[in-house]
């Protein structure tokens, strides 16, 4: 019985290697609503949303709340 080369053992390794990556990449990271990780990323966005926004309509950006609304808008924290 003869083993296989190493050209062959490195082709495999290196295809479910990258059948690994593949897997790795469809996970759902980012995604979830309980850890305070995740929700901190959605604020920043939504946040850098509001921010973009607020810049192209030439809404004024609020000292109290740290975000751009019109002055008859309530704040939010």
């Amino acid at each position: 019985m003869t083993g296989l080369e190493p050209a062959t053992v490195v082709s495999v390794l290196g295809l479910a290697f990258l059948g690994l990556a593949g897997l790795i990449s469809v996970l759902p990271v980012g995604t979830c609503a309980q850890c305070p990780h995740c929700r901190m990323e959605q604020l920043a966005k939504e946040r850098q949303h509001q921010t973009e926004t607020g810049r192209f309509e030439r809404v004024p950006f609020c000292m109290i709340c740290g975000r751009y609304h019109r002055s008859d808008e309530e704040h939010e924290r």
